[in-house]
Parts: C-alpha cells; structure tokens; sequence
C-alpha cells in the first residue's frame, strides 16, 4: 500500500511539475506600438514586454498585429493575429 501511494504522489509530482508553464503562459493580442530586437524589448498596446531569443528573431514591425504568447512579462511566442 505505501509503495502504490509513493508511486502515485510521484506522478501526479511529475504532471504537476510539467503543467505549470503551460498554467503560467498568457495571450496577449494587439498592436506592436514599439519594437527593439536588438535590446528584446517590445511594446504591444502600450505595455512592454521582454523578448525570448525566438519571438526576437520574428519577422515583424511596427503597427503589425500580433498574438503574443507570454511567461511572465516575456514574449516566448509572436504570430500574426487572426482575424
């Protein structure tokens, strides 16, 4: 019985421990009103948020709309915005 509830408390450890950036990411959409790839730094309906090494190397400029994935005050994610 101790053996099953240890393996049991392992796993759900281990779901919990890979859910949480998945729980901790955010979708902000809008427009890029700033935008320094050299520094990370980006500005989307008047807010600035860091930029990951990937949403920095993202080919956009300013006035585009976007949909930002963020952890945190970072953009991990950038695409274009559906309409």
């Amino acid at each position: 019985m101790t053996k099953k509830l240890l393996v049991f408390l392992l796993a759900l450890a281990v779901v919990v421990a890979f859910s949480l950036p998945v729980l901790a990411q955010e979708v902000v959409t809008g427009k890029i009103q700033a935008l320094d790839k050299v520094a990370k730094k980006i500005t989307i309906n008047g807010r600035q948020y860091s930029l990951s090494d990937e949403a920095a190397q993202a080919q956009f400029k300013i006035g585009d709309r976007v949909e930002a994935t963020l952890e945190g005050k970072v953009v991990k994610k950038l695409a274009r915005e559906l309409q």
